[in-house]
Parts: structure tokens; sequence; C-alpha cells
């Protein structure tokens, strides 16, 4: 059991980050509608860009790349 302590705090921690990173690429994307809607163009187009940055961070850097293989390979060691 110890030795699955490891592996599935260090998933836990990956999973944390990738989603906080989801939820701020959400959330700056929605701020951003919001701005566009306001007439700030510039700092819209900013926003939107840096959500992109942080949905892609949270769902392919982490998400894909990091959480699902650690998910798999501590399924298969228990």
């Amino acid at each position: 059991m110890k030795e699955l302590l490891a592996p599935i705090v260090e998933l836990l921690v990956y999973a944390v980050i990738a989603a906080g990173f989801t939820v701020a690429g959400v959330l700056a994307e929605l701020t951003s509608a919001e701005y566009l809607a306001a007439g700030n163009l510039h700092f819209a187009v900013w926003l939107s860009v840096m959500g992109a940055v942080a949905l892609y961070a949270g769902i392919v850097a982490l998400g894909l790349d990091e959480v699902l293989p650690r998910l798999r390979d501590t399924v298969d060691e228990s």
C-alpha cells in the first residue's frame, strides 16, 4: 500500500494543477467575451489568447500528457 501512495499523491497534484489551468482558461475566455461586448478589443484579444494558452496547458499538456498516462500506470500497478 505504501508503494502506491507516492504515485497517487503525484497523480492528484497533477490533476489539481490541470483542473486549475482549465478553470482559469474558461474564466479568461468568458471574461474576454464580456470585454469584447463592452468594446475593449485589445484587452479582450489578450484575454482570449491567455485563456487559450491556459486551456491548452490544462487539457493537453497536463491532462492528456501527464495525468492520463500516470492514471493508467497507477491503475495497472494496483
